[in-house]
């Protein structure tokens, strides 16, 4: 997703807004969290808000990593929602300051909840506020229609739910059934599609609930839409049939727009030395940009006389402009941020720098900075694509991308799922979907992921990995397309997922050398971990049967083919990530369900998963 799930605090006193689900016949009970201080301090407490009402107080730990438990029983819950503020005041030791440089932070929330989920009745309300698992049901040959309503379906599931980052599981369905056998968990959806039948969508009733959608191939698409348009609100029925339902049209941005339009949320910051990020994010584009310029204005309070101060403008701690501020304190400065620092997420961080005497800890004068909303950002498409490779995906398949696979294979299906929801993790706009026969995909001059799982027979695609008896045939990996040959006694058999721009379209291609096992364990690897896929790089990631998967460069000479990256480099190229405030807890599914996410680079073996919190008396669980 592109950053951790972590809310900080900076300065002595400080708060943030929080908010989060809660479903119907459920009631949060407690905040919990893990406290991370910089170093020991003296005091403090841990405060719950809502509408400037006290909910609850806790006195701080003193100690690191020590369990908070906020009490959450006297909150209001608005629209199945409920939205906070944290504030945290602290003394620190005498010596230390809690600044920018040495934050509090609260780790690995979760939220408890008490009471009983409610079994759906209507329609309407199948989808519960909080979704931990789906679970589709596909005949075991499934049609290309049917295929296509599943992808579609879990892309679109991904992408309304896109903080919690439901897991999405595909399911055989023998014969004629138009049920998905076995219990449920709590807060797991059951869908079926079925091609044939009369159209429409309908509630089976049930220990566990589940939809059927059904109809011909040309209907279903319509009544795939349904579940996640704005007008399932009043599908108050067990049955309804959908009409006509264009698919959604992502807003058009254009080549220049303001930072609002973009996402920013939070434009102003108060301290001494204040910063601001503007969040640059290339899916809401639609398309590779190139450099940005940005054309910044705002205000700033003036520094005291005896403070020296400059404004400066970084990427990923590169300071790539800086000038002075001016005697009315306006800000009115064009920044042109190289193609080099240009990634899929690019976080613009303006900033007042200033020297002198600021007291004990920067307490005299704080400065506030504001950039406008109206900040205007120009870009231009990039092809081929800015970064290139990894970087450049999904947005490279935008606006609608083909999904090329052999109609009626199961496996195929399953693999189109885990690869479109993966992309669609790394999107904040829905991607735009269809399956076709691979043939198709490939002669088609759209964007397309190609599943070929046994093998690639297909010359018109040259990859960067390929393989023939015991050679492994590399392209591209120096700064020029030239070939290399290794030979490997024994042989290899491996899987991967591998990316290529032929000129005018970008494919990300899912294969193996006669190892389709190696490819779903790779994809399996990338769809456990919440940051698996934004962590790769290159323009092929391998998983070689009996090794950790593999990372291939793409003309990057820092790196080789092989070892993993450093914790270093993976810190450095994994910065930025659309703003997860609300998404911090919004993924608490059952009472106490933890949601701090570990990173890791595909190549570099895992940690064991860390212990899920018991839940309370009354919970889900």
């Amino acid at each position: 997703m592109g950053s951790e799930r972590t809310l900080m605090f900076y300065g002595d006193t400080s708060s943030t807004s929080l908010s989060f689900p809660v479903p119907t016949g459920l009631r949060p009970a407690t905040l919990n969290a893990t406290l991370d201080l910089p170093f020991p301090v003296r005091s403090g407490t841990l405060s719950v808000l809502q509408d400037e009402r006290l909910v609850s107080r806790i006195g701080l730990p003193t100690t690191d990593l020590a369990p908070v438990v906020l009490p959450l029983d006297a909150v209001e819950v608005t629209d199945d929602t409920v939205t906070v503020t944290l504030r945290l005041s602290a003394l620190a030791e005498d010596g230390y300051c809690l600044d920018q440089e040495n934050a509090v932070g609260l780790l690995n929330g979760s939220v408890t909840y008490i009471g009983t989920e409610p079994v759906p009745t209507t329609v309407a309300d199948f989808l519960p506020p909080i979704l931990r698992a789906v679970t589709l049901g596909v005949p075991e040959s499934p049609s290309q229609a049917e295929s296509d309503a599943a992808v579609q379906l879990a892309a679109a599931l991904q992408a309304k739910f896109r903080g919690q980052s439901p897991r999405v599981v595909l399911v055989p369905l023998p014969g004629e059934d138009t049920t998905i056998a076995g219990p449920a968990e709590p807060f797991e959806r059951r869908i079926v599609i079925r091609e044939g039948g009369p159209e429409g969508v309908s509630l089976m009733a049930g220990e566990v609930p589940q939809l059927l959608f059904s109809g011909s191939a040309e209907q279903l698409a319509d009544q795939i839409r349904l579940l996640t348009d704005g007008s399932l609100s009043l599908a108050v029925s067990t049955s309804v049939v959908a009409g006509d339902m264009r698919p959604p049209t992502p807003p058009a941005i254009g080549d220049s727009t303001t930072v609002s339009q973009l996402g920013a949320l939070s434009l102003s910051n108060v301290g001494v030395a204040p910063q601001v990020s503007l969040p640059l994010d290339q899916t809401r584009f639609g398309h590779p940009t190139e450099g940005f310029r940005v054309h910044l204005m705002g205000t700033h309070t003036p520094a005291p006389a005896e403070v020296g101060a400059r404004l400066t403008a970084s990427v990923n701690g590169d300071v790539i402009d800086s000038w002075g501020t001016g005697p009315d304190s306006t800000i009115d400065h064009w920044i042109d941020i190289p193609d080099r620092l240009v990634t899929r997420y690019t976080n613009l961080v303006v900033g007042m720098d200033t020297s002198g005497n600021t007291g004990r800890c920067g307490e005299f004068r704080p400065i506030t900075l504001t950039i406008d909303g109206s900040t205007v950002v120009e870009s231009t498409p990039a092809s081929p694509p800015i970064p290139p490779g990894f970087g450049s995906l999904p947005q490279a398949l935008m606006p609608r991308m083909q999904v090329g696979l052999t109609p009626g294979n199961f496996a195929d299906t399953e693999r189109a799922i885990q690869i479109v929801v993966g992309l669609q993790r790394l999107s904040v706009v829905p991607l735009l979907t269809e399956v076709t026969p691979i043939e198709a995909a490939l002669d088609s001059q759209e964007p397309a992921v190609l599943i070929s799982a046994d093998g690639w027979d297909y010359d018109s695609v040259a990859l960067p990995v390929s393989s023939r008896d015991q050679s492994l045939t590399l392209v591209g990996i120096g700064d020029d397309d030239a070939e290399t040959t290794l030979t490997l006694n024994p042989g290899i058999r491996f899987g991967s997922l591998q990316t290529v721009f032929d000129g005018q379209r970008a494919l990300l291609v899912a294969t193996s050398n006669g190892a389709p096992a190696q490819l779903d364990d790779l994809l399996r690897r990338l769809n456990d971990d919440p940051r698996g896929w934004s962590a790769l790089r290159g323009s092929a990631v391998v998983a070689i049967e009996g090794s950790e998967p593999q990372m291939v460069p793409d003309r990057t000479p820092v790196s080789v083919y092989g070892p993993a990256p450093s914790d270093a480099q993976t810190d450095a190229q994994d910065q930025g990530g659309p703003g997860l405030s609300h998404a911090w807890i919004a993924a608490s599914v059952v009472a106490a369900i933890g949601i701090g996410a570990a990173a890791y680079w595909i190549g570099r073996r895992r940690r064991p998963a860390s212990t899920e919190p018991r839940t309370t008396p009354g919970s889900p669980d």
